[in-house]
């Protein structure tokens, strides 16, 4: 479980025949088998040292992420999972992406803060509602206008900062997950 509150980002030092080997940001070695949140993918470390890790990305992975457009020196928000003792300011999601989107337009505010314009398969427009949540790259954020088959979210100057999000640009692809408690309400009216 994690609590998509994104403290950490890190970078991709290589990606070889479907695996992607990153900085290991945690300073020590990891290990195997656990698992490690990238942009909201969850993946298993393969192998480890105190200056990086490696994961495998399956074929399914590549289709349903972002991870097809990502190069070395991009960097992915990451996030360990949680202790039982840490505590869970988050928003109502699974940690499964739901679909990609295209980031369209990118609009600065006086205060620093940024306007993100993200295009998706209308087929998920039923699961966007304004001041609802939904995740982009991980970053759990809250809906400011529903545009049909396209949303904004409006991201203040820390996230920007300890996030991969300052670094987007027009036509870059994010990871999507749409609230899970709209998701089983639309479930159960399509059911009636």
């Amino acid at each position: 479980m994690f609590s998509w509150i994104i403290k950490n980002k890190a970078k991709i030092l290589k990606i070889d025949n479907w695996v992607f080997e990153v900085e290991n940001i945690f300073e020590k070695s990891l290990k195997i088998w656990i698992s490690i949140a990238h942009d909201w993918a969850c993946m298993t470390v393969t192998e480890s040292t105190s200056e990086k890790y490696s994961f495998f990305v399956m074929e399914e992975s590549i289709k349903k992420t972002n991870f097809r457009n990502k190069k070395p020196w991009d960097n992915f928000n990451i996030e360990w999972s949680l202790k039982l003792s840490d505590t869970m300011d988050w928003h109502f999601v699974s940690g499964h992406i739901d679909t990609t989107g295209e980031v369209t337009d990118i609009k600065e505010n006086s205060d620093w803060s940024k306007y993100f314009y993200i295009k998706f398969d209308s087929k998920y427009s039923n699961l966007i509602i304004e001041k609802w949540s939904i995740t982009i790259n991980w970053v759990s954020l809250t809906i400011v206008d529903d545009l049909w088959d396209s949303l904004s979210v409006s991201v203040i100057p820390l996230t920007q900062e300890i996030t991969n999000i300052w670094e987007l640009k027009i036509w870059d692809l994010v990871n999507l997950e749409f609230d899970i408690l709209w998701k089983y309400i639309n479930k159960l009216q399509l059911n009636k």
